[in-house]
């Protein structure tokens, strides 16, 4: 039986998180909060929230990945060598929602190397326990991991966090600096930004040419740029993919 259901204390932590979490933005000092509501209620050493902006939970690049503990160095050396490919908490995550232990993740996983399986235990342990959350419309998925103590029993926490997640998890669909959008948008420069401003405002080449004191070539070579980044063809789909990202205000 999940540990939620054995304190009343325990409880009541629970649920005043999140009521904490309905509330919050995805601004910085307001997941840290979260983060550190959660430790009083789970009892984990360090813990990762993976964003991805699809259900398949693709692990592709750093950014996509906030980080509450673990060594810099274990973070680095994961994409390094690409242990997304094989990591099996991942996997697990991949394949189904919900909460589950690590030794969970484990049984259910053979492509672990010899090699991940070493250095994953020597920088994280093996006790642990992990929850993924897939969005409305299958169009978000977040992925909390939380490494445990040896002396914690991972699955008197999973109730716990299988509540908890879905309430991170929208979190980072809210205005922030870790909105999950902005966290995965292209990196768009501050004049292509203005650009794209501009052309929202339905301004044409020679009107944005003319506002910003450049010249059309220079404005047509913005858009070429803009194209290139969000993967569109024309103005119409580079305004909306930037409104998508935050990268433009509505």
């Amino acid at each position: 039986m999940s540990r939620m259901f054995h304190s009343r204390s325990d409880l009541l932590k629970l649920l005043e998180l999140a009521q904490f979490c309905i509330k919050a933005s995805s601004d910085p000092s307001e997941v840290e909060q979260v983060v550190e509501l959660a430790r009083g209620v789970i009892p984990f050493s360090s813990m990762v929230i993976c964003l991805d902006n699809a259900a398949t939970l693709e692990l592709k690049a750093t950014q996509q990945l906030l980080n509450y503990g673990y060594s810099p160095e274990w973070v680095e050396l994961y994409f390094r060598h690409s242990y997304q490919l094989q990591d099996p908490i991942l996997h697990q995550a991949q394949r189904t929602a919900g909460a589950f232990s690590w030794a969970q993740g484990y049984q259910q996983c053979s492509a672990a190397s010899d090699e991940f399986l070493r250095v994953s235990h020597e920088f994280v342990g093996s006790n642990g326990l992990a929850c993924s959350v897939v969005g409305r419309a299958d169009r978000s998925t977040t992925l909390i991991s939380m490494s445990l103590p040896e002396s914690e029993g991972a699955d008197e926490y999973v109730d716990a966090l299988a509540y908890l997640a879905p309430h991170v998890h929208e979190i980072f669909n809210r205005r922030g600096a870790l909105n999950r959008s902005s966290l995965m948008a292209p990196d768009i420069s501050a004049r292509e930004q203005e650009v794209l401003h501009w052309a929202k405002e339905g301004k044409s080449t020679w009107d944005i040419s003319n506002i910003l004191s450049i010249s059309e070539r220079t404005v047509k070579f913005h858009f070429g740029n803009i194209f290139r980044k969000l993967d569109v063809l024309n103005r119409s789909q580079a305004i909306a993919k930037a409104i998508h990202y935050g990268v433009i205000a509505v």
